[in-house]
């Protein structure tokens, strides 16, 4: 780890260009003028983080992925950022506060269903197609979870019997040939964990779908909760403006409705 100070900076992200005879930004060796209108969203945000853009299959597939997670009813996210909107602050805060209501039991189960199919893969050497290798994976790991009574991220969700966004996000990976072995092997433990609770399904939701998909598109897992925060930002500022509209003031939770535990 090297200390560095805040007069030097290096990046090959962006450069922006600013002379006589050019005025352009370039975003990894890219002009934006010729990225505008020619890129997807998804397409930007794909070249951003590794490098190069997508190709058709791959940008339809992470498309879908931040089409799936753009919205999910008034979870805590949206719930912060309909109240901050109740109490008279900007929009830029209010969304600020729902993204910082994201963490390891809300939001960020992704990211820890990502590093371990990542760390799985990788200690054990698999690949796409080798069923019975990614089944015993899946197995032991499913096993060491329930020895630890620890519970597997990405899988189970409290509003739903099964997450109605994840299959079609894992049939796109299908149709689109990306559907690799880390999707393989989150299928595969949707079926240990089946299997380890008596045949009870406890279905992938969409942190796990994110998990296994954006591995497969060649993304760092550590870039994973960028995949549900990005587009998530869009309802909070949606949810913003519509508790705004509806001119509620100094949202709280009514007095009686608190218990007082105290001596």
């Amino acid at each position: 780890m090297i200390t560095k100070d805040m007069s030097h900076w290096e990046t090959n992200i962006s450069q922006v260009i600013s002379n006589d005879d050019e005025e352009e930004i370039l975003i990894r060796g890219h002009k934006m003028s010729d990225l505008i209108g020619n890129v997807t969203f998804a397409g930007a945000m794909f070249l951003m983080l590794q490098g190069r853009l997508p190709s058709p299959p791959e940008n339809k597939l992470l498309d879908a992925l931040l089409v799936a997670s753009i919205e999910h009813g008034i979870a805590p996210p949206s719930m912060v950022s309909r109240c901050f909107a109740s109490y008279g602050t900007s929009i830029q805060a209010a969304v600020g506060g729902g993204v910082l209501a994201f963490g390891d039991r809300m939001g960020g189960l992704g990211e820890q269903l990502a590093k371990l199919l990542f760390e799985c893969v990788q200690a054990h050497g698999l690949r796409a197609g080798e069923q019975k290798p990614i089944a015993a994976a899946a197995t032991a790991m499913v096993q060491e979870h329930n020895e630890n009574r620890a519970r597997l991220p990405g899988f189970g969700i409290p509003l739903h019997g099964a997450d109605p966004r994840a299959p079609h996000v894992l049939d796109i990976a299908r149709s689109q040939g990306l559907f690799g072995v880390h999707c393989e092997l989150a299928v595969e433990l949707e079926s240990a964990l089946a299997s380890a609770r008596g045949g009870r399904r406890v279905p992938m939701n969409l942190d796990g779908v994110g998990a296994a998909v954006i591995l497969d598109l060649g993304f760092d897992w550590q870039a994973a909760r960028l995949f549900l925060i990005t587009p998530r930002t869009v309802s909070m500022g949606a949810h913003y403006l519509e508790e705004v509209a509806q001119d509620s003031a100094w949202r709280h939770i009514p007095a009686e409705q608190i218990d007082y535990t105290g001596g």
